[in-house]
This record gives C-alpha cells, sequence and structure tokens, in this order.
C-alpha cells in the first residue's frame, strides 16, 4: 500500500510542476501585457514623453520596477515595445482611399489626425531626446511618403522623375501633421474646414503648370 502511494505522488509532481510553470508563464505574459499598456497610457496622456520614468511605468501597471526591468530591461525596451503597439493602431486607423480620389484620402487623413494628431505632435517635440522616438517617426515619414506616392499616382503619373519630386515634396508638405496643427489648434478649424483647407492645396500641387526656377543671378562685370 505504502509503494502505490509513493508511486502517485512520483506521477503527481511532474503534472504539478507543469501546472505551475503554466500558472507562471500566464501570470509573466499578463504582466508583460500591463506594463506595455501603462506604457501605452502614459505616452499619449503625458505631455513631455521624456520625462516618464521606470516608477511612473511600474505605478501604473501595478508592477515593481524589478519586474520591469525583467521583461524588458530597460525604460527604452518598454518605450520600444509601446511605439509598436501604437504604431499598429496608427496604421488601422488611416482608411484605404481609391487612388486619385483627393477627398476619400484627405477625409481619411485627418480622422486619422484627429485621433492620434496631438501624439504624434508631442512625439516630434521628443525626437530629439529620445532616439527611439526618431526611429518610430522616421520610419512613419517614409510610410507617408508611399502613401502619398499611391493615393496620388494618377495625378503624377505623366510627370518626369523630378517633378514628380518635386509634387512629392509639395504633397508632403499640404499634407504634414504639422499643417494639421496649425489649422485645428492655432487657428481653430473644425475638421470639415481642415480637410477642405488641405484638399485645396493638394489639388493646387496636382494640377499646377510647370515650376518657374529663379534664373540665375548676373555677376557684376559680366
Amino acid at each position: 500500500m505504502e509503494v502505490r502511494t509513493r508511486s502517485a505522488r512520483r506521477t503527481a509532481r511532474p503534472e504539478t510542476r507543469a501546472y505551475r510553470q503554466e500558472l507562471r508563464a500566464r501570470q509573466a505574459d499578463a504582466n508583460t501585457d500591463r506594463i506595455v499598456a501603462a506604457c501605452v497610457h502614459l505616452i499619449k496622456s503625458v505631455r513631455r514623453m521624456a520625462e516618464i520614468t521606470l516608477d511612473d511605468i511600474a505605478r501604473e501597471s501595478g508592477v515593481t520596477v524589478r519586474t520591469v526591468l525583467r521583461r524588458f530591461g530597460s525604460r527604452d525596451g518598454a518605450f520600444e515595445a509601446a511605439f509598436s503597439r501604437i504604431e499598429t493602431e496608427i496604421k488601422s486607423l488611416r482608411r484605404p482611399s481609391p487612388p486619385g480620389d483627393i477627398d476619400a484620402a484627405i477625409e481619411s487623413l485627418v480622422d486619422q489626425y484627429e485621433q492620434m494628431g496631438d501624439l504624434n505632435i508631442r512625439a516630434l517635440e521628443a525626437e530629439d531626446l529620445l532616439p527611439l522616438v526618431h526611429r518610430g517617426l522616421e520610419v512613419g515619414r517614409r510610410a507617408h511618403r508611399e502613401w502619398l506616392s499611391t493615393v496620388f499616382a494618377p495625378g503624377l503619373a505623366r510627370l518626369s522623375s523630378r517633378e514628380r519630386e518635386r509634387r512629392l515634396v509639395a504633397l508632403y508638405a499640404a499634407t504634414d501633421i504639422y499643417l494639421w496643427k496649425l489649422l485645428r489648434r492655432d487657428l481653430h478649424c473644425d475638421p470639415t474646414a481642415t480637410a477642405d483647407a488641405i484638399a485645396c492645396l493638394v489639388r493646387g500641387v496636382l494640377t499646377s503648370g510647370r515650376p518657374r526656377y529663379p534664373r540665375k543671378e548676373r555677376q557684376h562685370g559680366e
């Protein structure tokens, strides 16, 4: 009887260990998700991203600083995971629009800016202080340029490479987040007026004639 009891205990121990390991793994995953969610919340809510500390992240997520470091190694590690989640969210906000449909494209753009524009401006303010923010913004700039090339392709198709590049730069300026801030936050335009103003500028870029490059000034004695 004693032999049977010991045998039963030996078979139960591996199952108990496996259960405990699974429980710890689930707890670790839950902590990771809480930390990332807390970091996202802080990034979206504070005025200056660079001032967020490990203590802030730990307090917001309900874990210890040691747990944050164990999961991410540093504050920047937690930031990187948070910005990856934010980047995915931002991409999902810009609805697809048919190439050449200026109104649909600008409406989608302004809708995205309405939801994430203020965060984007704060990220730009922190760019020089946080290298990982700079890297994320560079990715965003390339993505925005690709979006411009795609959505306004019909208006750019027959241009020379030099002229196409010139128009893309102008389109970038006409759709940049700083213009949205100027219209919405500084001039207090509503979203509809903001979209109208941006669409007007975009149409001007796409329908403008050949550029008038300034003539080279003549030197004295020529």
